[in-house]
């Protein structure tokens, strides 16, 4: 996850309730002072590294779908990833989407993300709209540019001009929901108007836009009243209020209403029986996978990444030191990692900043009954005055 593929919500009912804006935010609660801030994000759960301990990645996903499903969760989101051994248990969502369809009820089923550039926009079209059907019209897509180059080997023309060709593909994938046909030619050289089957059960895709740092597509997205899913990389806290302002405003701007609109967060969750119980548990599997996550970035393409990879690979043997000045900085501010205590703190104080949704991180490397326990200790927060 980086500035270039977090390019691109709100409660369950308020999203199927809007569904044709395509762009919602859960309305503030009736009444101010400790009843506004106790009102709590919602919650969902993200898998983005397919590390899970001894257990199956494929396991861990289905079983943690099954829990949250019932438990009053809003989403289960589903990233595309290729090529990486961290990561590289998630190709397709739109195929895990399928799965997922088939065990849950409840959950919105979303694509975190779709890397638009390296697909025939028709293919991403007909595949959604099939998991929409399978799921009775439970489909969001947070969609992205991608950010790796070596993911290009896919379409290797498509990796420079990758933001352009992300948005006219994000808008040629509307259409086709909507029922407008788009212009192709065949191998003859015939044009054809095509429209995409199977029809969707959704008359509008909700969309999200995935951006970390990069003011520019956060306001983007607010000025063409998208949605946005977001993580806190290279930035912290006070950075994401600066960015949320930035959406907000821009909605204004451009005459939508600024209090609609979805910003979901990613975090790492592991909640414990206590602090130190929470910190000790995640403390191996989160200091390796940061350290596979610098070494992706080293490998990257972008001269930012490569510059900041490189300057940690020089860094020998303050390498660890690094990397636990990095974890103690997501476990203090940047995580939802800790006793139920100290998430209720955190989700407050990011709603506070204009968060939504919460998408929970889960699998860095803990088993499956970490995973499970965790969320069951998370789960009694969805009750908003909990």
């Amino acid at each position: 996850m980086s500035d270039s593929s977090f390019l691109a919500a709100g409660q369950l009912a308020s999203l199927k309730a809007k569904l044709k804006s395509g762009a919602t935010r859960a309305p503030e609660p009736a009444g101010q002072g400790a009843d506004a801030a106790s009102y709590l994000p919602d919650l969902g759960v993200i898998f983005f590294s397919g590390l899970s301990g001894e257990s199956d990645p494929y396991e861990l996903l289905l079983d943690v779908a099954r829990y949250v499903d019932g438990a009053g969760f809003s989403a289960v989101w589903t990233p595309e990833r290729h090529f990486t051994d961290a990561g590289g248990a998630y190709p397709n969502p739109s195929v895990l989407g399928a799965a997922l369809a088939m065990i849950t009820e409840n959950v919105r089923i979303r694509a975190g993300s779709v890397n638009l550039p390296l697909h025939n926009v028709l293919r991403v079209a007909e595949e959604w709209a099939l998991v929409d059907n399978l799921s009775g019209g439970r489909v969001d897509l947070a969609v992205a540019p991608g950010w790796h180059a070596r993911d290009f080997v896919l379409d290797p023309d498509a990796f420079e001009d990758r933001a352009q060709v992300l948005n006219r593909s994000r808008e040629q994938l509307q259409d086709l929901w909507r029922g407008t046909p788009v212009e192709r030619t065949d191998a003859l050289g015939e044009s054809h108007d095509i429209l995409t089957f199977p029809r969707p059960v959704q008359p509008e895709l909700p969309v999200w836009l995935t951006s970390s740092k990069s003011e520019g597509a956060w306001r983007f997205a607010g000025e063409n009243g998208f949605n946005v899913l977001s993580a806190l990389i290279n930035f912290g806290p006070a950075e994401l209020k600066k960015r949320i302002d930035i959406y907000r405003e821009a909605r204004a701007g451009a005459g939508l209403d600024p209090d609609l609109g979805v910003v979901s967060l990613m975090l790492h969750t592991y909640v414990g029986d206590d602090m130190d119980e929470a910190v000790r548990t995640v403390r191996p599997a989160m200091t390796e996978y940061l350290s596979s996550f610098v070494t992706q970035h080293a490998t990257s393409g972008q001269s930012e990444s490569r510059d900041k990879s490189a300057t940690l690979q020089n860094l020998d043997k303050d390498r660890d030191d690094f990397l636990e000045m990095v974890f103690q900085r997501y476990v203090s501010s940047s995580s939802l990692i800790g006793d139920v205590k100290q998430a209720r703190a955190t989700l407050e104080g990011f709603r506070e900043m204009g968060v939504d949704e919460v998408a929970c991180l889960v699998d860095f490397g803990l088993s499956k009954d970490e995973v499970l326990a965790s969320l069951a200790r998370l789960s009694p927060l969805l009750q908003k005055g909990a």
